[in-house]
């Protein structure tokens, strides 16, 4: 039961919380990689307009083994429409995997660009036409930008360059806003856990503490984030002023100053809390908002925003969908021009589909029963018109 607070109380219970939450994620960390040795290989499961395939794309590729529990960016550049997925190695390397139309190649950006040892839980990445950028986390808690400029790759220190604070190896989110393809990059504080934006606006980078602004923080491995024009959001599991539990946060700019909604506050009725370390995916569609994250309960829930106002519906109450214990993340999008809303998760060894048709949900097991997932993995995923593809990692041979 959410329980609200006064502004000096939640404010105090929050500072607790969150000193003891650093200790708290290393420990869940150190015993998740206590828990599974194997090598972890990268899948791309893809929907052809008749039936779902499961590739194994490591294997293909001869490419880098994944560190466990690391997250994965995905993105296809236009007009070629060709495919990109990038993680990182049991090397600390950042790895490309393309697709070229014809077949998929492994290249290796730490070698090709000198750059530095990679933390593997936060990528993120986003392309303009041809133009590709890819963040990651260096092992010295530096934010990186990884640059294709359609000849070649190079690594730059945006830490460096802003004269900015370290940051936690996880989470990470980045996009750009249009039409003018400015870049925004969020992270937190490695010590004092604020949310910040590293913001490129087509001259030079800059960055703010945007906790210091809202009084929100992130508390979570995995973020989401999306934009509609010049309106931004960041999506995720946290802390604010409404209450003293884990919340769904929206800190979003308005185009004017950065505020915070507590979804979880604003949606009402039992108000459950979100699982610690929940996935969270989020994007938006016609005239309103998309989010996916799990409860406290362990159940996946849909979290809408229209004319005004945020609805939950519970997946796992009302249609059966998996609950999902784990830690693992989540990927959602539209399909286009029918703007139906798939969402993809990892409540076992198995990938799951939630998919709405426009009038009701379903959910199907995408890996049929023998499935590898690492489901305290990343995910990632889009669509190109119908055509859809998710990629995460599994057990290696």
């Amino acid at each position: 039961m959410l329980r609200i607070l006064g502004p000096s109380s939640g404010l105090l219970a929050k500072s607790v919380v969150l000193q003891a939450g650093k200790v708290l994620a290393l420990c869940m960390i150190l015993t998740l990689f206590a828990d599974v040795a194997s090598a972890e290989h990268v899948h791309r499961l893809y929907y052809n307009n008749s039936n779902w395939v499961d590739q194994d794309l490591t294997a293909l590729t001869g490419g880098g083994i994944a560190v466990p529990f690391g997250a994965i960016a995905a993105f296809y550049t236009t007009p070629n429409q060709q495919l990109h997925a990038y993680f990182v190695d049991t090397n600390s390397h950042v790895h490309q995997l393309f697709y070229n139309n014809t077949s998929w190649t492994d290249n290796d950006l730490t070698s090709f660009t000198g750059g530095p040892a990679a933390q593997p839980y936060g990528i993120a990445g986003f392309a303009i036409g041809n133009l590709q950028y890819v963040f990651y986390v260096s092992t010295d808690d530096h934010v990186h930008e990884l640059n294709y400029n359609n000849a070649d790759w190079t690594d730059q220190d945006l830490t460096a360059l802003v004269g900015g604070n370290t940051a936690s190896a996880a989470p990470l989110v980045a996009f750009a806003t249009k039409p003018n393809n400015q870049f925004h990059v969020y992270y937190q504080d490695l010590n004092s856990l604020h949310e910040y934006q590293l913001y490129f606006n087509g001259t030079s980078w800059s960055y703010q503490d945007l906790t210091a602004i809202t009084g929100a923080y992130c508390y979570t491995q995995w973020a989401a984030g999306a934009a509609v024009g010049n309106l931004q959001h960041v999506i995720c599991p946290g802390y604010g002023t409404y209450s003293n539990n884990l919340d769904l946060l929206d800190i979003n700019y308005n185009n004017s100053t950065w505020v915070y909604f507590d979804i979880t506050y604003l949606v009402g009725g039992a108000r459950t809390p979100l699982n610690l370390s929940s996935g969270v995916a989020a994007f938006p569609v016609l005239n309103q908002g998309e989010v996916y994250a799990v409860t406290d309960d362990t159940h996946i829930h849909q979290y809408t925003y229209k004319s005004g106002h945020w609805k939950d519906l519970d997946l796992t109450s009302s249609i059966g969908a998996p609950a999902d214990p784990y830690f693992g993340g989540i990927v959602a999008f539209p399909t286009k021009p029918n703007n139906q809303f798939h969402a993809y998760y990892q409540p076992s060894n198995e990938v799951y589909q939630l998919y709405y048709n426009g009038t009701s949900w379903s959910y199907e097991d995408l890996t049929g029963g023998a499935g590898q997932a690492s489901y305290n993995s990343g995910m990632a995923g889009f669509a190109i018109g119908n055509l859809q593809h998710v990629f995460y990692l599994a057990y290696g041979n």
